[in-house]
């Protein structure tokens, strides 16, 4: 009789790059997901299902009915609840697969607790829906010599990448600098195509598990390109020679995004909402401020979060003292709110 993993991994055992050793350096695995939406929830899904032994997902948000459309992980239910992405993406990875271990982090990440985060992890997922994440991500990769898989999407395509520090390019050699803000479209200004976005989570699941699998880069380094609208794959080398480069980051060793402070407000990628985060550490107690809250507007509360809607706006409290205000891209105005409110 096999074995329960033989049966579960049986189709992937048998797929020879993978192989037995291989699924066993999968399962001993340790890898981060920086993001639970279109990107994040659906690698996590598929690398969960390959059996990976252990998955850190990191998210800020809650589940919102317009994510249903294209991250899978999640359900209605979700949404009625008020969970947390990570929460909930947990939750659902253990009906999926008991045998894999998996810790929810119901966080922004920023310089203060990215080195944290990437501790006993071997490699990283990008699932971000903003650039400043991204070359936060890389500046610690690069720092500590970890690898992480590179994913955007948008409308109908993405693109993808497995950045290895000193064997590819970096982030900043690709792209020295982040797009002015406000300048560059996002899902919620030209939408996204759920089929988009799984594609590139399954190429980004793909190049996760072949570095898994085998420790090193593609002899040839590449960026690849999709559009499921138009039909169309192209797959571009990016060669890494940094003798000719001037890298600030993988040659200079200059960690701009690393080094600085996190920002006491930032608005939120595409959306009139404000993320704010508090001046000292704070451990909100929930129940009090509901019942305090009640008499000026409607409460959600859980063990989670404290959500208060005050149309036109409504405020969401989280463990950490971190507060979402969605109905404002005024961070001044989300500051005098969170504090009128949450006494934060």
């Amino acid at each position: 009789m096999e074995e329960p993993d033989e049966t579960r991994y049986s189709r992937q055992v048998r797929f020879t790059p993978i192989g037995r050793d291989g699924q066993a350096r999968i399962r001993t695995a340790r890898v981060l997901i920086l993001g639970c939406g279109g990107l994040g929830a659906e690698t996590a899904n598929l690398l969960a299902r390959a059996g990976v032994g252990f998955l850190r997902l990191v998210d800020r948000d809650v589940v919102e009915l317009s994510n249903l459309q294209r991250q899978a992980l999640f359900d209605e239910n979700d949404v009625h609840e008020g969970l947390p992405k990570a929460t909930a993406a947990a939750r659902r990875i253990a009906q999926v697969n008991a045998d894999v271990q998996v810790e929810a982090v119901v966080a922004d990440l920023d310089s203060s607790n990215i080195l944290g985060l990437l501790q006993g992890i071997e490699l990283v997922i990008d699932g971000f829906d903003n650039f400043e994440g991204r070359y936060l991500l890389n500046d610690a990769c690069v720092k500590l010599n970890l690898p992480w898989v590179y994913g955007a999407c948008l409308g109908g395509g993405g693109v993808a990448a497995l950045l290895v520090p000193g064997v590819t390019p970096c982030l900043r050699c690709l792209q020295p600098t982040p797009p002015e803000a406000g300048l560059s479209p996002t899902c919620d200004t030209v939408g996204i195509l759920g089929p988009a976005a799984h594609l590139i989570a399954s190429l980004e699941a793909g190049l996760a598990l072949r570095y898994l699998v085998t420790g090193e880069a593609p002899r040839h380094a590449a960026m690849l390109s999709v559009d499921v609208w138009e039909g169309r794959l192209e797959r571009v080398d990016i060669p890494y020679l940094p003798e000719e480069q001037s890298c600030p980051c993988c040659v200079g060793r200059r960690f701009e995004f690393l080094d600085a402070p996190p920002p006491p407000a930032v608005v939120l990628c595409g959306r009139e909402a404000v993320q704010v985060h508090p001046a000292v550490p704070a451990q909100p107690d929930f129940r009090a401020l509901a019942e305090r809250l009640r008499m000026v507007g409607e409460v959600v509360v859980n063990e989670y979060l404290l959500r208060l809607k005050l149309p036109p706006h409504e405020l969401t409290l989280f463990h950490d003292g971190r507060a979402n205000v969605l109905g404002t891209a005024d961070p001044a105005l989300a500051r005098s709110l969170v504090s009128r409110y949450f006494g934060i």
